[in-house]
């Protein structure tokens, strides 16, 4: 009788781990609520009942398995929405081998859980009676269809956030989203442009749009050690202060090249960076070290393709390259010294993606790398070294070059990855290079990521209907301070909602001077 009523406590515990480690792994502790007690109740109701026959444990333990698989990302990101699954959807191979190293430390969590679920199934199959009431079965499969879609009648809903149905819900936005793209992103109809000074002689335009890296590893921007040699002291203007729009490439870089209405939560589409310089007469030159889909549907390969001229690096599947940022100055080299006037070129970088050590390439760094920190402190030196190199290039033209990135990362010793919770993954560069620039400028000037495109309007010397004409390099120190700038993670809300705090990690070695500009 003992051992019985033991053997009941200890596979109840089981069941309660497993559910708890539901609510977790599926990224319900995101935002918890009590709703989220009622969701954990039925994943034990599930366990109870799955004990009616050998079958419905199998059921058991296979969905709920395949479910764990979701587990090390539900930990850090949360539910499984569209922002969370698109730019899983549309990674490629060195980005997913990314992927996986940032969440090694909870690889191990999904086979466990697994583990249990084995466990609870040869325990509780072995006592289980060969005949069990149909209403035990019938109430299992309510239950468990209860843990995966959920359930609504009228105005109330039960576990309305459950996991398949979730997934579902964000494959037809991410479907929506596509759809829109493809119908808008080429009208440029209702764009009106003037341009802003007739006397403007700019041969080339450059906009270069770095890829995860954070202001706080920038010498130029105070970064203890010496990162970039080459901005330290480059003519142009520095802005101290720009807010990424997400915490990831595709969230981001949909709302920064793009025109964005935030209170509507509406994308412009058809207004972005190469609609208004097609419209304004410019030729325009995409060329770009990202990868696109297999597909051919990503959002960036898109606006890409409305450019006059393209060169994608990575075709963004199982076979792509692993190209080198330096292998896309040759391109630019060549654009630049054709015969063609009036250009804008967009230069898309991997720049200090992760995994960061690998974004190294031939780059020769005067000291050995010690781990992940110092690795992404050196791909920031890559960069000084890439737009070093770009300005060599147009050294003979009159040229406007400006730089900014998409998002930061969380950046530790061990292991570097995306994250939307950490204040300095929002801290972004924004600069301008000018070839008749006189001085190292550097304004300290909070603005949102969501302005860029006013900015690049300037940039490029026109005004339009949809762009704020008072956002330019030349004039930043007159905008109004924007103190709390609007960030956008599943939904839009303040960069204050955003309250851990990393510092970057200086007991790493660079070189052996260290140099930080006045």
């Amino acid at each position: 009788m003992f051992n019985k009523k033991k053997n009941i406590l200890y596979i109840l515990s089981l069941y309660f781990t497993s559910s708890i480690s539901m609510l977790l792994g599926l990224g319900y502790a995101e935002d918890w609520s009590n709703k989220n007690i009622i969701t954990g109740i039925i994943f034990f109701c599930c366990y109870l009942t799955g004990a009616a026959h050998r079958y419905t444990l199998i059921f058991l333990l296979i969905s709920f398995s395949i479910l764990s698989l979701y587990f090390p990302t539900g930990l850090i990101y949360g539910k499984p929405t569209a922002e969370v699954l698109n730019p899983l959807l549309h990674t490629n191979k060195l980005e997913a081998i990314g992927y996986v190293l940032a969440l090694k430390d909870y690889l191990l969590i999904p086979i466990l859980f697994i583990c249990i679920q084995y466990l609870i199934y040869r325990i509780v199959n072995v006592n289980t009676e060969s005949k069990k009431s149909l209403t035990t079965i019938i109430l299992f499969y309510f239950f468990t269809y209860l843990s995966l879609f959920g359930i609504s009648i009228t105005n109330q809903s039960i576990n309305e956030e459950a996991p398949l149905k979730n997934i579902i819900s964000a494959y037809k936005i991410i479907q929506k989203q596509k759809e829109e793209l493809k119908k808008y992103i080429g009208d440029n109809a209702n764009i009106q442009i003037n341009l802003i000074d007739n006397r403007d002689d700019t041969e080339v335009r450059v906009v270069i749009i770095g890829e995860s890296v954070r202001k706080d590893y920038l010498s130029v921007y105070g970064y203890p050690l010496n990162t970039t040699p080459y901005l330290n002291t480059a003519k142009g203007i520095f802005v101290d202060g720009l807010i990424a729009a997400a915490p990831n490439t595709e969230q981001s870089l949909s709302r920064v090249l793009f025109k964005t209405l935030p209170d509507q939560n509406k994308i412009y589409w058809g207004v972005n960076f190469v609609s208004l310089a097609n419209k304004a007469g410019y030729e325009t030159y995409w060329i770009s070290n990202q990868g696109i889909t297999e597909y051919g549907d990503d959002i960036f390969y898109a606006l890409a393709q409305s450019a006059n001229h393209i060169q994608f690096f990575k075709k963004g599947n199982y076979s792509s390259n692993d190209t080198d940022d330096e292998e896309m100055l040759p391109i630019v080299s060549k654009i630049v010294n054709s015969n063609i006037k009036h250009k804008v070129i967009f230069v898309h970088m991997i720049g200090s993606h992760e995994p960061v050590c690998y974004r190294l390439g031939n780059f020769q760094p005067s000291v050995k790398t010690h781990n992940e920190a110092s690795c992404y402190a050196l791909t920031i030196k890559k960069l000084d070294l890439f737009i070093k190199k770009i300005t060599n290039i147009l050294n003979k033209k009159k040229y406007k070059l400006m730089y900014f990135s998409d998002h930061g990362l969380s950046v530790e010793k061990k292991r570097i990855f995306h994250t939307a919770d950490i204040y300095e993954v929002y801290q972004i560069p924004l600069f301008y290079l000018d070839s008749e620039a006189k001085e190292h400028i550097k304004i300290k000037k909070m603005i949102s990521s969501l302005n860029v495109l006013d900015l690049y309007s300037n940039f490029i010397n026109i005004k339009t209907n949809f762009t704020n004409e008072k956002y330019s390099f030349h004039s930043i120190t007159e905008l109004k301070d924007n103190p709390d700038p609007l960030i956008y993670w599943k939904n839009y809300k303040h960069l204050s909602s955003i309250k851990n705090k990393q510092p970057p990690i200086t007991d790493i070695i660079i070189d052996t001077k260290k140099s930080v500009p006045k």
